[in-house]
This record gives structure tokens, sequence and C-alpha cells, in this order.
């Protein structure tokens, strides 16, 4: 079970590590490039976050979400700041703010600031690309956590279908291939938030061992 995200839509075939210069083969959709890209990246941060967190109980979950919003705050300011409105996930920090506080859980101190220097052509998709991708993910771990906790448990944050739907309209330009500076632009973005969520996790986990 991926602990981030992004089920349906990581890994790749070939075990192929591409990076930003690597502009995938002739005729490849974006889609297709950026998850050979980012499959390594994407592999770190799933275990990152299994050490971090969970949802075997209450408390992890709790932390969980945490995680989820510290890291998500930043990202989505960026958004907000760089994205066109089409290209902007719908946020999901309220939602996980919400589930926070069913739980009677406080809000944790937001991440540092994302960045990843000056934004251009295909740094917002990429970015969007990570943030919505996730979704798909976030259902199967809502099914996890209703059996967990008995139906019970909040799920305003796994369940969201705006997020869902961003994602299906968000195919349409990323099933095609893409001109280069578009595609490297997208890779170094999408790396640049795997990256920012991992140092997040990586954080949390050494928190959770320094106070056990």
């Amino acid at each position: 079970m991926r602990h981030f995200g992004h089920g349906a839509d990581s890994g790749g075939k070939d075990g192929h590590m591409a990076s930003a210069s690597d502009t995938g083969r002739p005729g490849e959709s974006l889609r297709t490039h950026l998850r050979a890209a980012t499959m390594a990246a994407h592999d770190l941060l799933d275990h990152a976050m299994q050490a971090a967190s969970g949802w075997q109980t209450r408390a992890d979950y709790a932390r969980f979400l945490s995680l989820q919003h510290a890291a998500r705050a930043p990202l989505e300011a960026w958004l907000a700041a760089h994205a066109p409105a089409d290209l902007a996930p719908p946020p999901q920090t309220p939602l996980i703010a919400l589930d926070l506080a069913r739980l009677g859980t406080p809000l944790p101190a937001p991440a540092p600031l994302f960045t990843i220097g000056r934004a251009g052509p295909g740094t917002a998709l990429g970015a969007a690309w990570v943030l919505a991708g996730s979704a798909l993910g976030n259902k199967a771990i809502a099914k996890q956590v209703a059996r967990i906790g008995g139906g019970t448990w909040p799920t305003a944050f796994l369940g969201d279908d705006a997020t869902l739907a961003f994602w299906q309209s968000l195919r349409a330009r990323i099933e095609r291939p893409a001109a280069v500076f578009e595609a490297d632009g997208a890779t170094r973005a999408a790396e640049a938030v795997f990256a920012h969520f991992l140092a997040v996790a990586e954080g949390a986990a050494e928190a959770e061992s320094v106070s056990a």
C-alpha cells in the first residue's frame, strides 16, 4: 500500500531512472516520462512516509494527516503564486485541518518554504501532477482507514472528490508528448515536490524516534 498516493500513476515498466535532462523517448507521453523520471524518488518517499506515519492506530493516522498538512501548505502557497488557474489543484489543507480538528489534534507548523527557483514552462504542470496524482492513492488509503477505524475516523482529505476530478482533467494535458523545454520543467518541478515531501517525512520520522 502506497503511503504517499499516486497508486495508479507511479512506477515504470523497466526501472528507468530519468533526470530533468532526459526528455524521454520519441512520442512518449509526458505522463509516462514523469512516471519514469520520478519512480525512484517516489519509492524513497513511500518508505520514508511509512517510517514516519501510517494509519494502523488513531495516533498513527493523526501523524499521517499532520505530515500531509505540514508538507502541502507551502506547496499550495507556491502553486497559488505561480500556477495558472487551470493548473492549480483544489487546496486540500483545509480538508486536512478539518480531519485533524475532528481527531482533536492541533495543526502542525508548516514545512519550510517550498521553492524550485525560477518558475518556467512545465513547472506548474509538474507540481500539479504530483499533488493531484496522489488523490489516486488516497482513495485506496481511505478504504483501509475506514476498515481499521471502523468507519469512525474522519476522511475529508482522503475522500476528496474535487482533487480527483482535477486529476482527470489534468490527464488531457499529460497524455501527450511534450516539448523538450516543457518536459524538462515539469520533471524538475516534480522531482522538487517529491524531495520536499521526503524532507518533511524524514524530519517527522527523526522527531518521532527522538521522542520515543
